[in-house]
């Protein structure tokens, strides 16, 4: 009688990850130390893989996996719908030889990401008019507040805001769907997370109150080096001589730690604090000139 490896003990989450290789390599460790049977021949068994090495040549970088080998590859590990999907386009994402492949299966894996962060529509880019209106919002969604003391809601903040515009916060918050009152009178967020999304030329509307707010967070991130301690902040910058190509690669992977990120900060029952991540890539020299 077949031994069956028991999904349910898994702590891999496979939308943590954006390389098959390193995927694999780290299921078939956690499994060899769950299952004593587990076994690169147990796998190709249950994955109906002639191939018993093909596995280890897998993570090793010596072989890729064929569409056919993906789907037994999925089907033995115990993927759902979205995960099999994911997986596909990981494979491809991480074999792909061009940007524009990479972009191309980028894009898919971020389709199949469990983060339910929702992102705002047009009509309601006020939102993005001043920075304590996000951070009104989200400290809402730990913080008991009935609409009556303004001041002590204006002075959590740091920097503080006046009560006068916390209250302005709280009346736009709640005139644009975003924060409402429960049946015992306090006040919470519509939805957990919201994102500006990524930024293009169709949605100019939005885009100029999104980079004055992002130009906001820029200077608190500035004053933040007088506001807190050495281990209450997280800071650091990188010079790089870099291709365009290479640009394009590290803003696929900025993609995905934000993904990631959404996905912890939704995961987490017990907020205590607000916390602002900013990531920037710009230019030191004119892109458009050549050296």
């Amino acid at each position: 009688m077949e031994k069956k490896v028991a999904r349910s003990k898994t702590s891999i989450r496979i939308f943590d990850y954006t390389d098959y290789r390193i995927y694999l390599g780290d299921y078939y460790r956690e499994q060899k130390e769950l299952n004593s049977f587990f076994s690169f021949r147990y796998f190709a068994n249950k994955a109906k893989i002639k191939s018993i090495g093909l596995y280890k040549d897998v993570i090793d970088g010596k072989q890729s996996l064929s569409r056919r080998a993906i789907s037994k590859f999925s089907e033995a590990i115990g993927h759902n719908k979205r995960e099999a999907e994911y997986f596909e386009a990981m494979v491809f994402y991480t074999d792909a030889d061009t940007v524009k492949e990479r972009k191309f299966y980028l894009e898919r894996m971020m389709a199949c990401h469990e983060s339910k962060a929702h992102v705002m529509e047009v009509s309601r880019y006020e939102y993005y008019s001043k920075w304590y209106f996000s951070a009104i919002r989200a400290l809402l969604s730990f913080y008991s507040f009935d609409g009556t003391d303004y001041h002590s809601l204006a002075n959590l903040l740091t920097p503080a805001i006046t009560s006068e515009q916390a209250q302005k916060a709280v009346e736009v918050l709640e005139r644009l769907g975003m924060i409402r009152k429960k049946e015992n009178g306090f006040f919470e967020p519509c939805e957990q997370i919201i994102t500006t999304g990524t930024l293009n030329n169709n949605r100019q509307v939005q885009k100029s109150n999104i980079v004055n707010l992002q130009k906001e967070f820029l200077t608190l991130a500035a004053e933040a080096y007088e506001s807190f301690a050495d281990n209450q902040i997280d800071m650091s910058t990188i010079t790089l001589s870099i291709s365009r190509k290479t640009k394009d690669l590290i803003k696929e992977e900025a993609a995905v730690f934000r993904k990631k990120v959404l996905s912890l900060a939704e995961k987490d029952a017990n907020p205590e604090c607000l916390y602002q991540l900013n990531c920037q890539l710009f230019p030191l020299t004119d892109p458009g000139k050549n050296r």
